[in-house]
């Protein structure tokens, strides 16, 4: 098949240029991509082709600039599309991560064989890293990330990606009976958050509270209708008089403020979504702890064994940076291979035989202060590659906060105080599409309040700016 067209690439100065493409070749025998006549990516077999109907602009494609990923790029990853060829007449959804297991290929790596194949070094990411996106009239999708589309309209469809990393931050923080939980910046991913704690609650019967927390009078409105209990107005309402009244926040404001503020108004847990690519409270790499679905979590005994829910597999193998203390580093050898020095010698570590055939990654790592804390997620700037395996810990070691420097004490004494930060990328459409199956009144809501704008593919400019604009909720562009 030859597939040639016109799409317009984001580029690195927050615009848009249009450049010409070329698909050519098959699912069984793969793909060669051009741009502007020249080459620009090979996909081997796995892929095909579908013809977008719609994409959803997200807060990750406005910020798409800071992410470390090339460009120029066709962006856009929340897509709806048709088939061609066989296929024709039928809807999909995309999940975003092109992966040995999404293409189908047996030759998996260590991270597929770990059972978390989406965290592999080796996989591109629909309109994000290489792998051309929805704001174009064509992609081509990793066959078993193509999703057929049955007992969900078109309208919800066109959320399913966002709807379902909303579910994976409810499912990556669960709240308990009786918990307060707020979703904090409750407009795009936020809106979505509160429609999946309500689904959540209501199919697993569960008893918690819900609040939005914003100072827009659109998203008091939406975020009712989506399923929030309360909502606390910034405007009416001052910030010091939710210090510690919430179990978890969950916050999508994407905004250094946003974060300082859900660091002070939670009593046990900030479920970090969404970040902008910059250093937020003194700490960064903040992005990349979401994309690898890290946690940071106090030093205690009980962390030591921290893993996610649903994951069998046993901590072995810790790194402690050398300034965390010696009573912890005793501690630790009693029930561990513990590895120590700096983050030149992790890397030395994890690149010898005691890594071999295994995901080369620590299990968890001890730091002692925000420098180490940012180069236990990412140490070196020529990859990106953390010390810690994905959907791990970094544990702090709390009696050195005190010493943290001022723009890191908030967070020094965050964790001080036994608090945690967890985070969570993307979610199983599976999962979601059953729960909106479930609950048909939380996908009405989603259809009547979340898309606020639709623009035609020609006004992709207009459509991105507008999804800058506060008093936008979800725009979507249109191929059809």
């Amino acid at each position: 098949m030859n597939l040639k067209f016109r799409a317009k690439d984001y580029t690195s100065d927050d615009s848009f240029e249009s450049a010409e493409y070329e698909y050519f070749g098959n699912e069984k025998e793969g793909w060669e991509i051009s741009r502007n006549g020249s080459p620009y990516l090979h996909l081997g077999p796995g892929y095909i082709p579908l013809k977008t109907i719609s994409c959803g602009v997200c807060s990750t494609d406005i910020d798409r600039r800071f992410l470390p990923f090339p460009l120029p790029q066709i962006i856009g990853h929340e897509v709806l599309a048709e088939g061609l060829g066989e296929n024709q007449g039928k809807q999909y959804v995309v999940e975003i991560n092109d992966t040995f297991e999404a293409r189908g290929d047996k030759n998996q790596d260590a991270f597929c064989n770990e059972g978390i194949p989406t965290h592999s070094p080796e996989r591109r990411v629909l309109g994000i890293d290489r792998l051309p996106g929805g704001f174009g009239p064509y992609i081509l999708a990793p066959i078993h990330a193509a999703i057929s589309l049955e007992g969900v309209s078109p309208k919800a469809a066109v959320l399913m990606e966002p709807f379902a990393a909303a579910l994976q931050a409810i499912l990556a923080s669960p709240p308990k009976p009786g918990d307060h939980v707020a979703v904090l910046g409750p407009r795009r991913l936020g809106s979505l958050i509160l429609a999946a704690l309500a689904s959540y609650r209501k199919t697993n019967q569960s008893d918690f509270r819900i609040t939005a927390i914003t100072r827009h009078d659109h998203l008091v409105t939406l975020s009712k209708a989506m399923g929030a209990d309360e909502v606390v107005d910034l405007r009416k309402t001052d910030l010091s008089l939710l210090k510690n009244q919430f179990d978890i926040v969950y916050d999508t404001t994407s905004t250094a403020s946003g974060f300082e503020s859900a660091l002070q108004i939670t009593k046990r847990e900030v479920h970090l979504k969404t970040t902008n690519g910059q250093v937020m409270a003194g700490i960064a790499h903040l992005t990349e702890l979401v994309v690898d679905e890290l946690s940071i979590l106090p030093y205690s005994e009980a962390n030591t064994s921290f893993h996610w829910q649903k994951e069998t597999r046993k901590n072995q193998n810790v790194f402690v940076f050398s300034g965390v203390s010696e009573i912890i580093k005793e501690n630790l050898k009693k029930q561990f291979t513990v590895f120590e020095g700096n983050s030149l010698e992790a890397e030395t570590f994890l690149n010898s035989d005691a890594f071999s055939n295994r995901v080369p990654r620590f299990d968890f790592v001890v730091v002692s202060n925000p420098e180490e804390l940012s180069l236990a997620i990412r140490p070196n700037p020529k990859n990106e590659n953390s010390l810690v395996r994905p959907r791990g810990a970094i544990l702090v070691d709390c009696n050195q906060t005190k010493n943290w420097p001022e723009n890191a004490s908030l967070v020094g004494t965050f964790f001080s105080a036994g608090k945690e930060i967890h985070s969570s990328r993307c979610g199983d459409f599976h999962m979601a599409i059953s729960l909106l199956r479930d609950n048909p009144e939380i996908t009405h809501a989603l259809e009547t309040n979340l898309i606020s704008h639709r623009f035609s593919s020609d006004q992709l400019e207009l459509a991105y700016a507008t999804a800058k604009d506060p008093s936008s909720v979800k725009v979507v562009v249109d191929f059809k």
